[in-house]
């Protein structure tokens, strides 16, 4: 014999290969599991942890290299849309082979005003004709171009600017701003929020470089390909709060509750203000930019009044403020079903909050 112990007659493995058996065994078994549990959720809740395509017109995205994605050239759609309190209208909405949800003439002698944005620019909550830059549009007496779409931070807006400034010309460019860019413009921030879009996108670097990300975790990745892994995490989710008795803190709570003391919200802000340096040095002399918030969420409400302010810029919370009155203290109706974004009483609103502003700019 080669004098291996024994016990009993039977040749005891070393402790290191019974280990290795031990650890070979648990894989195959946890392998099995595995497998058996995401051929299980794939059979009945495939359509709960599925990425499906949005239906219309919430499906207006085409992916883009240089914006990570875009309107879709020609997107059109007719239909109904809900407000929130569950009633019906109709929409009937329209983007032209640039993405534009307005492109006017810009060979005209009327004032030009360009308008940017995100979701609330992109308005696939109203018809064309009901948005709020074509009302702002009939009323001035100018020719409007309008371009947005849902997720755009506010670094894939400037790169909108950046390409169009100088075939548009125009006398104002009106920015639309909203809570959610500040998360938008940093992808750690992103990650550690409940509200992500999770795509390729750009972002710009704390010395001002433009690189691209896809703001997730790698466990998130991989839970896009195996539903199990979404499954143990909502389960994990599940069971803090039940132990803690609340759901657990997302970067939006952290935000709201710590502001600037949240390091990944401070670094956001960091970021927006270089792109907001790189806004005015790209701004063509003699153009003026009024920036408006769509929406009242603090600290972000404050921190970009002193972004854009700070460097000469107007900004204005009225339109903001004076559809949150509508809605709380004269209970009109003035949001699409998502309880957010603006239905036609709402882009009137909005509008008309930004006439005099837009006025008072193009008269000097």
């Amino acid at each position: 014999m080669n004098g291996m112990p024994t016990e009993n007659g039977v040749r005891k493995l070393p402790a290191w290969k019974t280990l290795l058996f031990s650890a070979l065994v648990l894989s195959v078994f946890l392998a099995l599991v595995t497998a058996a549990a995401e051929l299980t959720l794939r059979n009945c809740c495939s359509s709960k942890y599925s990425r499906n395509d949005p239906p219309p017109p919430y499906d207006t995205a085409q992916k883009d290299e240089l914006l990570g994605w875009k309107m879709t050239p020609g997107y059109a759609f007719d239909g109904k849309m809900k407000d929130e309190s569950g009633g019906e209208y109709d929409i009937s909405i329209r983007y032209d082979s640039l993405g534009f949800k307005a492109f006017g003439d810009t060979g005209t002698a009327a004032p030009r005003i360009l308008f940017i944005g995100d979701s609330y620019t992109a308005s696939i909550e109203v018809s064309n004709e009901r948005s709020f830059f074509n009302l702002l549009g009939d009323s001035l007496g100018a020719e409007v171009f309008a371009y947005g779409h849902a997720g755009y931070g506010t670094l894939q807006q400037y790169m909108v600017l950046d390409q169009w400034v100088d075939v548009i010309r125009p006398e104002v460019v009106v920015w639309e701003v909203c809570s959610n860019d500040f998360i938008d413009n940093y992808a750690p921030l992103e990650i550690a929020c409940g509200y992500k879009v999770g795509e390729r996108r750009p972002y710009l670097s704390a010395d001002g470089e433009i690189y691209y990300e896809r703001p997730l975790t790698a466990w998130q990745m991989a839970g896009e390909r195996l539903f199990v892994l979404q499954w143990l995490e909502q389960s994990w989710r599940g069971l803090l709060k039940n132990l803690l008795g609340r759901e657990s803190m997302v970067g939006e709570y952290f935000i709201a509750t710590e502001g600037r003391a949240y390091g990944p919200f401070d670094a956001a802000v960091g970021i927006t203000e270089k792109i907001a340096d790189k806004i005015k040095a790209r701004l063509p002399a003699g153009t003026k930019l009024m920036v408006f918030s769509a929406d009242t969420y603090q600290p972000q409400l404050d921190e970009f009044r002193r972004i854009f302010e700070s460097r000469g810029f107007l900004f204005y919370d009225t339109p903001a403020t004076e559809v949150e009155k509508a809605r709380t203290v004269e209970k009109q109706v003035v949001k699409s079903v998502d309880g957010y974004h603006w239905n036609e009483r709402g882009h009137a609103i909005v509008a008309g909050a930004l006439y005099p502003f837009i006025r008072q700019a193009m008269a000097h």
